[in-house]
């Protein structure tokens, strides 16, 4: 490949004959980015930003371009539908260039998705590879934040700094994205003024912005207005031309939406309309904003198929699927390649989930009245080829179905999700016209009026940088940041178990049975289910009130708790956005063919996980098992050979990385297993016991599963054992508090410090105890994770000669303010440590030690790490 040559490369990815847009490759060849990409629809944005990505980080002529295209591409979408849609044509892309160029073969780009209930697993353990990281606002909005939803609390700094630092975000179909817009526009002005570990910038892209919704607090729009590529130059072209100038009939359709048909007679009249205007042998579309109506219309539509010789297809596409679900009916329903010209045709029902992004092109659109923005992405799926009326082909056109404003209470309601202020508008231009195709749309002069929304500040940041939670146990809620606040989800799963079960008293089961054998895994993509909280929770409450429930478990919700290791209710009034929660299969609530219905008779089948998405559920101690037996000495040398690794990995970029810290940090993360609760938990497992029947040696990891029993021995007054249990022990903080007794005056001695006591994310911004945790018999006594004032720690051989010393735990700086000696508290050097570094920098690093434990954990090699 001639590495110059956009045209090639492009053709090459695509597999297409005709070259890309004149946008395309100014958009991957000039030095800088813009802000804005105002490209309408189907005409390849997708292509450009992603091709253009790549072709910027690999191969672009100029080496100044390459370094500084940062290494992950962040793809941001408001829905799951585009986010599937995504990933398959960026594989596709990659893979055709991969049989071309032999680097992309020695050297991938790796494609990720993260959606709910599709956390890629590891892909944020490679932080020096190039990555396409794909995901829903949803997902990715609240990993920025700091507050993943639906993973472990303990990996949100990894998410979080690998989603700051780094990067470019595009941010597509913005329109849909409502207070997710200015959130991305905060974060791209924090990051700016916060700085990053390499370049990090946005880039926008819809053909229906209103770019003064990018103008935040922290993100000004600059006073030339922001800058901007546009389809100017490729307006001449034939292609551009047919779909530019693609008529579509527009027309208001015979019925209303009122609150007199609501409930029975609009889908049924609506159904006879979409049948009448049906023409055979094509696609026709319906677009409805609800899913309940969406799913009433299918249903009368399946009604009158009875009364047909030869109906057409119907199928029902909405975000409120299980995933296999979903995309069964998809790959049925978006192959237009199967609808035949002398068949009877397929009508495809919707939701917003279909109105951006996806390549469908209906000769017949019936949509329901939204905001101006959302009918221009609709007008967008009808005629998409600019094919209709030509060669036989059926003229294109599209009926808008009003819905009744007129009275301001009912309205509220009728007009959901959007308001009726917004549809007003609407009606306004879409009264006046008579054809939507992109010719005539180009006339319109449309701005929106702003709203008033959340918007996250500098301070709030600072805040949601500390993971810790309160001393209820709650977070800071960052849902108001992401969606509008009615529209935030759960995830909900269905499996089956024996709820009557008396020695389990109906609880699910635990992840691995009497042999040790994983048998209730984890929660597969295919399995999960977006469900509202609001309508989670009227679904829930039904559940409780029914008679068959009272005397078993089918009517409680779950939740996996990682830091007690076990299946705790859900109460109806706790759910909180991208909670994961398990029902069981006769619960109900799902039908496959119409997805979420909150119907106690609907009762899924339950869908068995696929072989590589089986997962243990995450518990609060499984960073002590490891794949095979470990000794302490060989783990710390190991983890130091990973991060020195690391280090090499990132080929002498990002040159400011303190390296030398986080090398300091690995030797020294996991010295506190020195302590007697680690020595005494490890000789628990029978690996160790094999091997080290008279607990002599220090183990790094014991090669089984199973949550370790914390406990320090003690005599009693007979001389006889005295266990005393250490819940909730954690060996991280026994490691910085050995480095902060041993080292002071070392380079970056607070930083070393964080770093060891981050590097599992348990402890990170504040040192407390738990409430679960033991206390000692004398209250002056200070305790923390299972850590007692006065415990001994044993000296270690940390390799290549080094020992620690013994250290007597010191818990003075848990309090607030400097201590007897003048000692800044931890609170204190951890708050320095984020303003000195910035929250994003310092994420990084703790980043950085985490990773390399995991390469160090994987690569053990035999129990002496040879």
């Amino acid at each position: 490949m001639n590495k110059s040559d956009f045209d090639t490369f492009f053709r090459q990815a695509t597999g297409l004959d005709n070259g890309p847009y004149c946008y395309q490759r100014k958009l991957a060849e000039d030095e800088s980015l813009p802000t804005l990409l105002n490209i309408p629809t189907g005409l390849g944005k997708t292509a450009a930003v992603v091709l253009a990505w790549l072709y910027r980080r690999r191969f672009h002529p100029n080496k100044t371009v390459r370094e500084s295209t940062p290494r992950r591409l962040v793809y941001c979408l408001p829905m799951r539908t585009l986010v599937e849609q995504t990933e398959r044509a960026a594989c596709c892309w990659i893979n055709n260039l991969a049989k071309q160029d032999g680097s992309l073969g020695k050297d991938p780009v790796f494609v990720h998705v993260l959606m709910g209930g599709a956390e890629a697993i590891g892909w944020d353990e490679y932080p020096e590879q190039d990555a396409i990281v794909i995901g829903t606002q949803d997902m990715l909005l609240s990993r920025a934040l700091n507050r993943g939803y639906g993973m472990s609390r303990y990996r949100w700094p990894i998410t979080f700094s690998l989603l700051n630092n780094d990067c470019l975000w595009i941010i597509d179909e913005t329109q849909l994205m409502g207070v997710g817009l200015t959130t991305s526009a905060q974060l791209q002005g924090l990051r700016a003024k916060l700085n990053t570990y390499g370049a990090s910038q946005s880039l926008w892209m819809s053909a229906t912005l209103d770019d003064e919704a990018l103008s935040t607090v922290d993100h000004r729009q600059p006073e030339e207005g922001w800058e901007t590529l546009e389809l100017t130059d490729d307006l001449g072209r034939s292609n551009v031309q047919q779909l530019f100038e693609a008529k579509k009939h527009c027309q208001r359709a015979s019925l209303t939406l009122s609150s007199e048909n609501i409930m029975d007679k609009y889908p049924v009249d609506l159904a006879e309309a979409i049948l009448k205007e049906h023409v055979v042998g094509t696609l026709t579309l319906a677009v409805i904003n609800r899913v309940e109506r969406a799913q009433q219309l299918f249903q009368a539509i399946q009604k009158h198929r009875t009364t047909n010789q030869n109906p057409p297809e119907i199928y029902l596409i909405h975000s409120r699927f299980r995933h296999a679900d979903r995309a069964a009916v998809q790959e049925m329903a978006l192959n237009e390649d199967t609808i035949f010209s002398d068949g009877p045709g397929r009508i495809l029902i919707s939701t917003q989930a279909i109105e951006a992004g996806v390549d469908v092109s209906a000769t017949t659109l019936f949509t329901e009245l939204s905001p101006w923005s959302s009918m221009v992405q609709r007008f967008g799926r009808c005629n998409r080829r600019g094919k209709c009326g030509k060669d036989d082909c059926a003229d294109a056109r599209v009926f808008w179905i009003d819905i009744d404003t007129s009275d301001s209470k009912k309205a509220k309601e009728l007009a959901l999700p959007y308001a009726s202020d917004e549809l007003d508008a609407a009606r306004k231009f879409m009264s006046m016209l008579n054809d939507a195709g992109p010719k005539s749309l180009q006339g319109i002069n449309y701005k929106s009026e702003s709203s008033i929304v959340h918007t996250i500040r500098r301070k709030d940041l600072m805040e949601l940088w500390d993971t810790t939670p309160d001393l209820g146990g709650n977070d800071l809620d960052v849902s108001r940041y992401i969606r509008d606040t009615d529209d935030t989800d759960v995830q909900v799963y269905w499996r089956e178990w024996d709820t009557e079960a008396k020695e389990t008293k109906g609880e699910p089961p635990r992840a691995r049975d009497a042999e040790g054998q994983l048998f209730f895994p984890s929660p597969s993509r295919e399995e999960l289910c977006s469900v509202s909280i609001g309508k989670a929770k009227k679904f829930l409450e039904q559940l409780h009130k029914r008679k068959e429930v009272k005397n078993n478990t089918i009517g409680v919700a779950w939740w996996w708790n990682p830091l007690d290791g076990e299946w705790e209710r859900v109460d109806p009034y706790r759910l909180r956005p991208g909670m994961v929660v398990l029902l069981n299969v006769d619960a109900g609530g799902y039908d496959p063919l119409l997805g979420w219905t909150g119907d106690t008779k609907h009762k899924p089948d339950p869908i068995s996980p696929e072989a590589d998405d089986i997962q243990e559920p995450e518990f609060y101690d499984s960073d002590v098992s490891g794949s095979k037996p470990l000794l302490l000495t060989a783990h710390l040398q190991n983890v130091v050979c990973a991060a020195s690794l690391l280090k090499e990995g990132f080929k002498h970029t990002l040159s400011d990385i303190p390296w030398q810290s986080i090398i300091t940090a690995a030797l020294w993360h996991d010295v506190g297993k020195a302590h007697q609760a680690a020595r005494t938990a490890m000789q628990d497992f029978d690996t160790i016991k094999a091997l080290d029947p008279l607990n002599q040696q220090i183990w790094a990891k014991s090669g089984s599963k199973g949550i370790p029993n914390y406990r320090i021995i003690e005599k009693d007054a007979d001389g006889n054992d005295k266990p005393i249990k250490r819940r909730g022990f954690r060996h991280e903080l026994a490691s910085a508090l050995t480095w902060l007794a041993s080292s002071n005056g070392q380079p970056d001695y607070n930083l070393v410090a964080f770093l060891i006591a981050a590097h599992h994310g348990k402890v990170r911004g504040s040192i407390r105890s738990l409430p679960t945790e033991n206390k000692p018999d004398d209250p002056r006594v200070k305790f923390a994770r299972g850590l007692w004032e006065g415990d001994k720690i044993e000296a270690v051989d940390v390799g290549d000669g080094q020992m620690t010393p013994e250290v007597t735990v010191d818990l003075s700086l848990m309090e607030l303010g400097e201590d007897e000696q003048g000692r800044p508290s931890w609170l204190a050097r951890v708050l320095k440590l984020r303003d000195e570094y910035g929250p994003f920098r310092l994420a990084y690093l703790e980043t950085l030690v985490r990773i390399a434990d995991w390469h160090g954990s994987n690569d053990g090699g035999t129990t002496d790490g040879k």
